[in-house]
């Protein structure tokens, strides 16, 4: 509950007070049987009642004032009347209550009007000497509490101002500790000290850099034309209030701006902007050095209070504050992160700003070139010729570097006669190399520093984000072992960080840019390759495989491109089209060949991802489509089950409530765990070929497999032998109970067409054989 006011004290008391003062009176008024005062003075215990429960229920007290001020001075007047001037010392108290209850004119008029009321009514009740005594009694009290009442009323309004100023100056600091932009804090002051008089209108400017120019720091309320006008004015005698303020480090005061000579140069103001007056404040820092000016304008002639100094004092203190800690934290940020030296970005500049790349490259799949660069006989140099001269060499080096590079290139400076080098969105090597053949030729041109000719060269090492590494320390360690590569060559020379790896780097961007182009242009395909029931030798299932037809290089095997392009994420897109492709093949199979036709699918862990992920968009096709339930069946790898995140988790969850078969691929060659089997519902483990192809009567490899087998059928689970290519192998895994086999015994992958015309014939056949 909100603590209750003095004022609302104040009137609880007076009423309860009174409540209880006039029921002892009325308690005698009835033993003496004076029935008009009773009733007189019950009259007001009930109006004092209410007045006490009206304060206490709503806290009203504005209202409550009056109330009582009317109620008392009703009263007054109603005793006196009936009980004679014997009773006018009541007019006193309520005197002084007119003081606490209302404003000090207020309650000089209403004692004015008791009196005259009371004079009145008592004027022939006493002689008139006692009477005037009386009279003069109460002017006195009367102006004792109109002076006292005006005192403390001038108190308290310097106090609320002076609270109201407290807080303004708390809160500014408060957004100075926090570090809020200097624009906003100087906002904050200008509009508080426009508040304080309604009749001005303020601005606070800043010295430039140069120290010449007086720039706009804060004037939301001045007149744009005046904005615009004092924004890069410059500091000098004639260049109105502010900019004479700042020209002679003090306060400048004019009172006519029409008729003062330091207006001269900005007289056509006046007109546009209606402004009769204007004085100035200059903001010093506390070295006593100028650094801004805070201006008052007035519309008409004014001269300033010495209370309107003292608050513009106050409010340029605060404002000199807050540029001080501004200029002070770029200062600091300056020193942090830029080579005093030669002004570029240092070490920690330069890894922000290489972390941010590597941010948008890993976003935009772009690659990132690091160079390391090293003079050459930079120590001879200082050691020779001074560091003097070694000072001015890194100044010329660090110009000659910022020539060459590209625009968007970043060179720091770490240290020495160490510079980096950042080239982000690299597209192609021979972009690094003009840039590095380019700063060979610059960096081994004669230097003449202070009349001496100096000779330097430099050796340049380079490194490849992602290829090279991920982590920045690696990516720089790598740099600088390339660079020392560059030195052994004989200097003035670069080199990547290995010729093997710029060489699987130039195959590997090669790469990406064809499939990029491959999955624009419909360069893939899908083979199937059969699924034998081995138990009955029926073929209903197949699995579904990638092939990219190459314009130049013919075929591409899957092994060299879907790394890649898991890494790159053009698997989704290229599983968008092999999804699509088998839904329109199985829809047409199960019409044609059996209605009992599935086909697997081999799937990504990069399509389960929470973020990017296409398996939820499939579920929800396979739903929408009718096809009838196992049309597809989604094999997964044992990597996608060791990532156990609950995104992959989710998603595998709502495979299998939709009806989806899942297969694990290539079981046992992985990190293969029974608690996958557990934690994961499957239909299918696919064992893998490495097993099969190596087995015989008897082996370890075979004993795998029945293992596998048996371990499967106890959890309800299918088997698929992958890589079947005799007839013993087939022979093998039917007595060990194996479900089902795949392999080139069967048919190696084959288009859709030949795929059907298979599947057709065994059908043929097996019709024959029963017939």
């Amino acid at each position: 509950m909100v603590q209750r006011s003095i004022k609302e004290y104040l009137l609880l008391t007076i009423s309860s007070f009174g409540i209880f003062v006039i029921t002892i009176f009325l308690l005698v008024r009835i033993q003496q049987e004076d029935w008009a005062n009773a009733a007189l003075n019950t009259v007001i215990i009930c109006a004092l009642s209410g007045l006490f429960y009206y304060v206490y229920r709503t806290r009203n007290t504005d209202k409550a004032s009056y109330y009582l001020g009317v109620l008392a001075l009703a009263g007054v007047t109603s005793v006196i009347w009936l009980k004679g001037i014997a009773h006018i010392y009541w007019e006193y108290p309520v005197i002084i209550a007119f003081y606490y209850l209302f404003r000090v004119r207020t309650a000089l008029l209403l004692s004015a009007f008791l009196m005259l009321v009371v004079g009145i009514i008592t004027y022939k009740q006493l002689p008139l000497i006692d009477f005037s005594t009386i009279i003069v009694t109460l002017i006195m009290a009367n102006m004792f509490a109109y002076f006292s009442a005006k005192s403390i009323d001038q108190q308290h309004t310097s106090l609320v101002k002076s609270e109201r100023v407290g807080r303004i100056r708390n809160k500014a600091l408060e957004l100075i500790v926090s570090s809020h932009k200097l624009t906003d804090i100087l906002t904050f002051i200008v509009e508080n000290v426009e508040k304080e008089s309604s009749e001005v209108i303020c601005s606070i400017s800043l010295i430039d850099e140069s120290g010449k120019q007086l720039v706009t720091g804060a004037a939301p309320n001045l007149p744009k034309e005046i904005v615009d006008k004092n924004h890069k004015l410059a500091i000098g005698p004639e260049s109105g209030s502010c900019g004479a303020s700042a020209y002679y480090g003090k306060r400048i005061v004019v009172r006519d701006i029409v008729h003062d000579i330091r207006w001269g140069l900005l007289a056509n103001l006046t007109d546009i902007g209606g402004i009769g007056a204007c004085w100035a404040e200059p903001i010093v820092s506390s070295e006593g050095k100028v650094i801004g000016v805070f201006g008052i304008y007035h519309r008409k002639e004014y001269s300033p209070t010495q209370h309107d100094f003292v608050l513009v004092e106050q409010f340029a203190h605060l404002a000199s504050i807050s540029i001080e800690r501004e200029k002070n934290n770029l200062l600091i940020w300056q020193q942090a992160n830029f080579d005093s030296l030669t002004g570029l970005p240092n070490r920690n500049m330069m890894r922000s700003h290489l972390t941010q790349l590597i941010t948008r490259a890993d976003r935009d799949e772009e690659k990132i070139a690091i160079a390391f660069l090293d003079l050459d006989h930079f120590k001879d140099v200082n050691d020779t010729l001074g560091h003097h001269i070694g000072d001015a060499l890194l100044k010329e080096t660090a110009i000659r570097i910022k020539k060459s590079i590209r625009k968007n290139d970043i060179v720091a400076r770490l240290g020495g006669d160490e510079f980096v080098i950042i080239m982000s969105n690299v597209k192609e090597y021979t972009g690094i190399e003009m840039v590095a053949e380019q700063l060979r030729t610059s960096l081994s041109l004669p230097y003449y520093l202070l009349n001496e000719v100096v000779h330097s060269g430099v050796s340049i090492g380079i490194t490849i984000y992602p290829d090279d590494g991920k982590d920045i320390d690696d990516l720089l360690k790598n740099a600088d072992q390339a660079m020392y590569g560059a030195k052994s060559l004989g200097r003035n020379n670069y080199h990547y960080f290995t010729q093997s790896m710029r060489e699987q780097a130039v195959d590997r961007m090669q790469l990406i840019s064809d499939l990029r182009h491959a999955i624009s242009h419909n360069e893939f395909f899908v083979v199937y390759q059969p699924i034998v029931n081995l138990q009955t030798g029926e073929t209903y299932k197949a699995e579904a495989l990638v092939r990219w037809q190459h314009p130049k290089r013919g075929e591409v095997s899957p092994v060299e491109f879907i790394d890649i392009a898991e890494e790159t994420g053009l698997i989704i897109e290229i599983s968008e089209y092999i999804f699509a492709t088998v839904q329109k093949d199985v829809a047409l199979w199960r019409h044609k060949l059996s209605s009992r036709f599935q086909i697997s699918i081999n799937t990504s862990p990069i399509q389960y991802k929470k973020n990017g992920g296409n398996i939820k968009s499939w579920v929800e096709t396979l739903k929408r489509g009718g096809n009838g339930e196992n049309t597809i069946a989604f094999e997964i790898t044992e990597n996608l089950l060791m990532e156990n995140k609950k995104g992959v988790a989710d998603v595998l969850a709502l495979v299998k409530a939709s009806g989806i078969p899942i297969s694990i691929d290539d079981f046992g060659t992985g990190y293969s765990s029974l608690a996958y089997l557990k934690d994961y519902e499957t239909d299918y483990l696919k064992i893998d070929k490495s097993f099969v192809q190596k087995m015989t009567q008897g082996s370890k490899d075979l004993a795998l497999c029945e293992a596998m087998v048996v371990m499967a059928k106890k959890l309800n689970i299918k088997v698929i032998a992958e890589g079947i290519e005799t007839k013993e192998q087939q022979e093998l895994l039917t007595q060990i109970g194996c479900d089902y086999g795949q392999g080139y015994l069967f048919s190696k992958p084959i288009s859709s067409k030949a795929f059907e015309v298979l599947v057709r014939n065994k059908l043929t056949q097996k019709e024959v054989s029963a017939t």
